[in-house]
């Protein structure tokens, strides 16, 4: 719950929700201020006629429907009602009665005469009278009360709750173009403070970003979209960093065994005129070996052959059967066939290093075991040698790790098969799972999810 109310959206919608409770605040604050005098005058000019004619109708019709013409006269911004005498607080305004009576008929002129009083009721004072007067307005934050002496002594109550935002020429499109200027600016400064300063610190902290160990991290602060953004750049960086390694790794390897090879040619040829083919070819082949290991180790994430589809069951059993060792081959379901679209050669190279990982270290027995169920189809290539130490097992996927320990070409590889068959498996979508089998041996299971299958 926490992670939502901390993304962007949230805080976007928050601060519009903050900015229109502000402004409101802000409407109501200024109907307290002296500003809120013009409103009611402004209110007032507009009422007038409305309240002569109210007078009028009141003064020459039935006592039984004065409760009609009251409730027919109320409406969300005014209220009416007739009490027995002016109440406390009201007091003669001259210039507002004269804008009550600036209407030229007969009713006005009669009011002009009449005793009017009015008073301010501010948000306070209005919210105290709730309590006693439930009939008033419940969502004005200011009133304008004006007290009317009728003909009979009685005295027509009227309180006008006027809109802050002007209703007439000149000054409507003035008002309400200020306060959409000053909402955007208001909302423009919390956008800046919420996303555009995290942006920012971000850009910042991803400009002083590093591929060194002591190197500092995107800081991972901000909205939650933010801080997983900056989660993401720092994995990119720590894959970069890995990548590099691992390129820095595979030079001096290559520089090491190449000059390794060359010093055996030299001390092949030292002191010797005639050397034959035979004493410096396994040398040779040697390098050969290394360089295209390295090759295809490089190429193995980017392949540059077409995908054609290919029906992994099938295709698995055909290389073990091509195997020049004897494979044990077992299946749960040969009939069920799992159809991806894939690089031929490169899982053909994949099926093969693990083949050949397992002939070469194995105890003499190699089998390929294919099941499926519902997260994919796994190809496993197993053996019953020693397996591998716990902490060995993902470590022998890292360029040149060999788990006994050498890189003779007498006992093994150049210690890159493994590392080639997990870049293969990875580009194809799947994985690649190292694990000791129970009964001794290791195990090297394929993974291809079920949503691969064609």
């Amino acid at each position: 719950m926490g992670g939502v109310l901390n993304s962007i959206l949230a805080r976007v919608l928050a601060l519009t929700f903050g900015l229109l409770v502000l402004t409101l605040a802000g409407m109501i604050a200024i109907m307290q201020t002296p500003l809120s005098g013009r409103i009611f005058d402004r209110a007032l000019a507009e009422s007038a006629n409305g309240i002569t004619e109210l007078v009028w109708l009141i003064e020459t019709s039935p006592p039984e429907v004065e409760g009609a013409i009251l409730s027919t006269y109320a409406s969300r911004s005014r209220v009416a009602w007739i009490a027995d005498g002016f109440g406390s607080g009201l007091a003669p305004y001259r210039a507002r009665q004269a804008l009550l009576t600036a209407t030229e008929n007969a009713v006005a002129d009669r009011l002009r005469e009449r005793d009017i009083r009015f008073e301010e009721v501010g948000a306070l004072e209005l919210a105290r009278r709730r309590g006693s007067q439930p009939d008033l307005f419940y969502n004005a934050s200011s009133t304008l009360h004006v007290a009317i002496g009728l003909q009979d002594g009685r005295v027509l109550n009227i309180w006008l709750a006027p809109s802050i935002i002007y209703s007439g020429p000149p000054y409507a499109p003035y008002f309400l173009f200020a306060l959409v200027l000053v909402v955007a600016v208001l909302l423009g400064f919390a956008l800046r403070q919420v996303i555009m300063r995290p942006i920012r610190a971000l850009e910042h902290d991803a400009e002083r970003v590093g591929l060194a160990e002591t190197a500092v991290p995107v800081s991972e602060t901000g909205p939650r979209e933010l801080r997983r953004l900056a989660r993401a750049l720092n994995r990119m960086r720590l894959r970069l960093d890995g990548l590099i390694r691992e390129r820095e790794q595979i030079m001096v390897a290559i520089a090491h065994d190449i000059r390794t090879g060359i010093t055996k040619l030299r001390l092949r040829t030292h002191g010797s005129d005639n050397v034959t083919v035979a004493e410096i070819e396994p040398d040779l082949v040697q390098m050969e070996r290394l360089l295209s290991d390295m090759m295809a180790y490089a190429r193995a994430e980017n392949p540059l052959a077409e995908h054609e589809l290919i029906e992994l069951r099938s295709f698995a059993v055909t290389l073990a059967e091509a195997s020049p060792q004897n494979v044990a081959i077992s299946q749960d379901n040969p009939s069920d066939p799992f159809t991806i679209a894939g690089n031929r050669l490169a899982l053909a190279r994949m099926m093969e290093n693990l083949l050949e990982n397992a002939r070469a270290y194995g105890g003499g027995w190699v089998g390929l075991c294919i099941s499926r169920d519902a997260v994919g189809l796994a190809i496993a290539v197993e053996d019953n040698g020693p397996g591998l130490l716990e902490n060995q097992l993902e470590r022998v996927f890292e360029p040149f790790f060999r788990g006994e320990g050498s890189r003779n070409k007498e006992t093994g590889g150049t210690g890159l098969g493994l590392g080639i068959a997990r870049a293969i498996a990875h580009t194809h979508g799947a994985r690649i799972r190292l694990s000791n089998r129970a009964q001794g041996g290791l195990r090297a299971a394929v993974v291809f999810p079920a949503a691969m299958a064609l």
